[in-house]
C-alpha cells in the first residue's frame, strides 16, 4: 500500500515546488558601474588644468617705486626722527615754570603732577598734611636742614658686635620745603614727590623734590672720604612764570 501512495506524494511535491516557483518574479538585471577613477596624486592637484585644482591666485601688479627724494647740494634731503613720536599733548593743568638746580642748572617748561595735580606737604605749623593745586602755587623753595656723613663700617671681629667705623661713606641731606601761594602764605615743611617737566623742544622729563636724600642710594658711585665727595644737587627752586616764553617769542621776532 505504502508503495503505491509514495510516487504519488513525491508527484504532489513537485507540483506545489513547481507553483511556487512560478509565482516568484524574475530579478531585474543590475546596473552597470562605473569604473572607479584613480586618486590624484599632489603634483597633478597643484596643475590647474587638473579639475579640483585650486585657481591660480592673480599676480599683483608692480607698484610704481617711490621717487627718490631731493638732494641738495650739500647731501640726500635729511630725516627727521623724533624718538618721541607725535608730541604728547600737556594736561589741561600743567603750568610754564623755571626749575633750578643747586648746581646752578635750570630747566624751563611746563610742569605738572599726577591726574589730580596737587602737591602734598606735611606742614610743620598745622603738623598735619596738606594738598595745594599748582594753580595754587607761586614758588617751591628748598633749603637743606641737615647736611650729614654716614660713614662705612664693618664688625671688629667675625661673630663680633663691636663696629669699627672707617674713613669712607656718603652724605645724606634733610631738607624742609617752603611753599609760596597766590595769598601770600607760605607753609612750610617736608615734601617729597615725583613730578614732571616737558621742555620747549618737546622731551619729557622727571623732576623730584626730597624730604631726605641720601648719596648713598647710587651703587655705582664708590663711597669716598669725606673731604672727597661732591654735595648732592637738589631742586633749590620752582619758579611757576612764564617769562621765558616771552623771551622766546622776543627772539623769534625781534
Amino acid at each position: 500500500m505504502l508503495t503505491r501512495l509514495l510516487p504519488v506524494a513525491l508527484a504532489l511535491l513537485a507540483a506545489v515546488a513547481m507553483a511556487g516557483e512560478a509565482e516568484k518574479p524574475a530579478p531585474k538585471p543590475k546596473p552597470k558601474e562605473a569604473p572607479a577613477l584613480p586618486t590624484p596624486t599632489e603634483d597633478e592637484m597643484d596643475k590647474p588644468t587638473k579639475r579640483g585644482a585650486p585657481a591660480p591666485a592673480p599676480i599683483p601688479a608692480d607698484e610704481p617705486a617711490a621717487a627718490p627724494e631731493k638732494e641738495n647740494e650739500k647731501g640726500p634731503a635729511p630725516k627727521h626722527v623724533n624718538p618721541f613720536g607725535q608730541r604728547a599733548k600737556l594736561p589741561p593743568y600743567a603750568r610754564p615754570a623755571r626749575i633750578t638746580y643747586s648746581d646752578g642748572a635750570k630747566l624751563e617748561g611746563y610742569v605738572w603732577a599726577g591726574a589730580k595735580a596737587l602737591l602734598r606737604i606735611f606742614d610743620r605749623a598745622e603738623r598735619a598734611h596738606q594738598d595745594y593745586p599748582f594753580a595754587e602755587l607761586k614758588r617751591i623753595d628748598v633749603k637743606p636742614e641737615t647736611e650729614n656723613f654716614e660713614a662705612d663700617w664693618r664688625w671688629k671681629n667675625q661673630g663680633s658686635s663691636e663696629k669699627v667705623f672707617l674713613e669712607t661713606g656718603y652724605l645724606w641731606n634733610q631738607y624742609v620745603t617752603t611753599f609760596t601761594l597766590s595769598d601770600g602764605s607760605k607753609p612750610s615743611g617736608d615734601c617729597s614727590g615725583q613730578f614732571y617737566i616737558q621742555t620747549l623742544d618737546g622731551k619729557k622729563d622727571k623732576w623730584y623734590l626730597y624730604k631726605r636724600q641720601s648719596g648713598g642710594d647710587d651703587r655705582t658711585k664708590p663711597h669716598k672720604k669725606r673731604a672727597e665727595l661732591e654735595p648732592l644737587v637738589y631742586i633749590k627752586s620752582v619758579e611757576f612764570t612764564d617769562d621765558f616764553l616771552k623771551k622766546t617769542e622776543e627772539i623769534k621776532n625781534p
